[in-house]
């Protein structure tokens, strides 16, 4: 009780005039993201209006708890039955959605770790940029997709997908040629920065005196260990590693849990909330 009470009399000392803005670009995420959901659907010929795509990626949104966002495979069931387009088609755009939120994240993190001059972690990204590189890679070797796809079958997780997988390899390839790569990586990159704003007004709005390169380390590092663990939407593992680097700085504990739970309210359980809303 007396935690649950400290925790109170902290969220009650946030700012709250800052929770629209926060919102904002909470929505300015969301647009970025149904546009790049948009493009890939496009470079496949899934013919549909961006309203529609807006309110299908919005009803994605309400499987994001699911190991790896997989649950927004949702989203193709949903194509097949309102458009009679095959999983096997619009399979490989939620695939993928994930690999390119890695990449902006891997991105924004190697940046992080050259102005901080921090050779750890642009080591640990730079080994992820190039797995993920690999991978895109494989749209246009069949035999490095075919490599890759005897790893997948391996991972319990993933081994029920992999004959989807191997039944996707031509439209894979379609959305990884150059042209239409360089779209969806800006807007990528773009997405996450925006995040990276977010979280930086949360720490304001708790009077917390850090720049946004520590804000956008602490929240990005912490969210990537999450979606390496695969658990659903990383819970545990972000808030515990979150609350840690906060406390490492000095940050106090209840200080600390406040600002990750009101991160979690307005990102994972908001748009969770707001998925289930448009479904």
């Amino acid at each position: 009780y007396s935690d649950f009470q400290e925790f109170s009399i902290n969220i009650s000392q946030f700012d709250f005039s800052y929770l629209p803005i926060i919102l904002a670009f909470v929505f300015l995420g969301i647009m970025i993201k149904s546009l790049r959901q948009q493009l890939l659907y496009k470079q496949i010929e899934v013919c549909i209006s961006f309203k529609t795509g807006i309110l299908l990626f919005i009803s994605g949104l309400s499987m994001i708890v699911t190991p790896g966002g997989s649950g927004e495979l949702i989203k193709s069931y949903y194509l097949k039955k309102k458009f009679g387009y095959p999983l096997a088609k619009t399979f490989p755009t939620v695939i993928m959605e994930r690999l390119l939120d890695l990449t902006g994240i891997a991105g924004i993190l190697l940046i992080v770790g050259l102005l901080l001059d921090n050779y750890s972690i642009i080591s640990l990204m730079l080994i992820l940029l190039s797995t993920l590189s690999l991978i895109f890679a494989s749209g246009k070797k069949k035999k490095l997709f075919n490599f890759l796809l005897s790893i997948i079958e391996k991972i319990p997780i993933l081994k029920k997908q992999a004959s989807s997988f191997s039944e996707s390899y031509q439209v894979f390839g379609e959305l990884t040629s150059g042209k239409i790569m360089t779209k969806t990586l800006g807007l990528s990159f773009f997405v996450w920065m925006t995040d990276a704003i977010m979280i930086y007004f949360i720490f304001i709005g708790f009077n917390l005196n850090f720049d946004i390169i520590f804000s956008t380390f602490s929240m990005y590092s912490s969210l990537l260990l999450g979606v390496l663990t695969m658990i659903p939407a990383g819970i545990g593992v972000t808030e515990v590693s979150f609350v840690e680097i906060l406390r490492d700085e000095g940050v106090d504990t209840a200080t600390s849990t406040s600002l990750v739970i009101l991160f979690r309210l307005v990102t994972i359980w908001f748009l969770t909330v707001l998925g289930f809303c448009a479904t």
